[in-house]
C-alpha cells in the first residue's frame, strides 16, 4: 500500500505531465518561490569533529529524512545513526526539532548544503553529510534546472575525508536529484556532476535520493557508473522507496571499496523513504607479483 507521501508524489507527477510542465525545464533565471542562499551561504557546519580520520571499515546510513515530518523520525534516527561512521542525508531541515535530534550525537560534525530557505523562519533545507571527522574539502553543485511550480533548485554536496592508516581520502557525493523535470534536464544535471567528480581519485561513494523513477533516469545512472567505473550496492532485504516500480535511492561506489553488508529494512516509519544501511570497507586490490613471475 502506498503511503500518503507516495500518493501525493504520484498525483504531482500526473498533474505535471498532463500540464506539460515536465517537458520544459525551468532555468534558474526565473524567480524563486522560496529564498535561495547566495553561493557563500550554501555551506554550513553544525557540530565539531571528534576524530582525525575515518576507519577503513565504515558503517554507513543513507536516508531521505523527509524534513523530519514523520512521527517516529526522532526515535528512528537515533536508532539508525548510533555507531554510524558516515551519514548521507537528504531533505534535512534545520529547524529546532531536527537540530535537537542531530545534537544527540555530539561527536558528529554535520556538513550541510542548503537548497533553499523554508517558511517564515527561513529554515535551511537541503542535504547533510555527517561523520566524526572534519572534511578536508567541501563544495556543492546547485542545479541550473529548477523544480517546476516551486521554482527551487536541488543541491549536491561533495566532501572528502582522510582514511585512517592510509594516504587516501574518501570522497562522498551526496545527492538529492532533480525530480519533476524531463529526461534531458535530468541528464544535464547528472552530467554537470560528472564533470566535477570525473577526475577525483578513488575511493568515492555517490549516494542519496536520485529520483530515478523511470528507465531513462535509471539508464542515465548506469551510464554514469560505467564512465566512473563504479558499482551499485545490492540490498537484502530491499525495501527501498519505489515509484513506478523503480527504486529512488542508490549507493554507488568505486572498486577499491567492498560492500560487506547492505540492507533496507521495511519497519522504519520515520520518513517516506526507507533507510539504506551499509557496512563498507576500503580494500584496494593488491597486485600479485606471482602472476608476473616466470614459470620454472
Amino acid at each position: 500500500m502506498k503511503t500518503f507521501s507516495q500518493l501525493s508524489k504520484t498525483l504531482t507527477l500526473t498533474v505535471l505531465f498532463s500540464a506539460g510542465l515536465s517537458v520544459q525545464s525551468t532555468e534558474a533565471a526565473f524567480s524563486y518561490a522560496h529564498p535561495v542562499p547566495k553561493d557563500n551561504e550554501v555551506l554550513m557546519t553544525v557540530g565539531t569533529a571528534s576524530q582525525p580520520s575515518l576507519p577503513k571499515r565504515m558503517n554507513v546510513l543513507v536516508w531521505n529524512l523527509h524534513k523530519g515530518q514523520d512521527g517516529t523520525f526522532a526515535t528512528d534516527f537515533t536508532d539508525l545513526a548510533y555507531k554510524k561512521d558516515l551519514i548521507i542525508a537528504q531533505e534535512m531541515q534545520l529547524d529546532p526539532f531536527m537540530e535537537k535530534v542531530f545534537a544527540a550525537f555530539p561527536l558528529n560534525i554535520y556538513t550541510t548544503a542548503t537548497s533553499f530557505f523554508l517558511g517564515k523562519e527561513f529554515y535551511r533545507t537541503g542535504v547533510a553529510t555527517a561523520t566524526q571527522v572534519q572534511p578536508d574539502s567541501e563544495r556543492f553543485i546547485r542545479t541550473q534546472t529548477l523544480e517546476p511550480v516551486v521554482n527551487s533548485p536541488k543541491v549536491t554536496l561533495i566532501t572528502q575525508y582522510p582514511i585512517r592508516s592510509t594516504d587516501k581520502k574518501l570522497t562522498v557525493v551526496n545527492i538529492h536529484g532533480i525530480n519533476f523535470v524531463d529526461v534531458p534536464s535530468f541528464k544535464k544535471e547528472i552530467g554537470r556532476i560528472y564533470e566535477v567528480i570525473k577526475d577525483i581519485p578513488a575511493p568515492m561513494v555517490f549516494a542519496g535520493d536520485f529520483n530515478s523513477w523511470n528507465d531513462d533516469r535509471l539508464n542515465t545512472l548506469k551510464d554514469l557508473c560505467v564512465k566512473m567505473k563504479m558499482k551499485e550496492a545490492n540490498f537484502f532485504p530491499d525495501n527501498r522507496m519505489r515509484f513506478n516500480g523503480r527504486p529512488l535511492d542508490h549507493f554507488f561506489y568505486t572498486e577499491d571499496l567492498r560492500i560487506l553488508e547492505a540492507k533496507v529494512e521495511g519497519f522504519y516509519q520515520g520518513s517516506d523513504h526507507k533507510p539504506l544501511e551499509l557496512v563498507i570497507e576500503y580494500s584496494p586490490q593488491k597486485v600479485s607479483f606471482r602472476k608476473f613471475a616466470k614459470r620454472e
